[in-house]
């Protein structure tokens, strides 16, 4: 084999290599699209009504209104 035909071959096979570089590429973000796409479709929406609701902004939803607070139990220093 000559030097000029396994150049040839190096080229060919580093051609090869790209190329299905770039189709793992290109099958790696059709995935990503596909996965982003039905976690889109399966959400929930989310309630606007109620002491707190999720509202819309710039940095995405976000949990607003009033807490409300949980029944407190006073104790009476009775050990039960």
């Amino acid at each position: 084999m000559t030097a000029n035909q396994d150049i040839h071959r190096q080229s060919a096979v580093w051609r090869a290599v790209l190329r299905a570089a770039a189709a793992l590429r290109h099958i790696h973000r059709e995935q990503a699209l596909m996965w982003e796409l039905r976690w889109q479709a399966s959400r929930t929406s989310a309630p606007s009504t109620g002491p707190l609701r999720w509202v819309l902004t710039l940095d995405g939803h976000r949990l607003a209104g009033s807490h409300v607070p949980a029944a407190h139990h006073a104790s009476t220093g009775d050990a039960a």
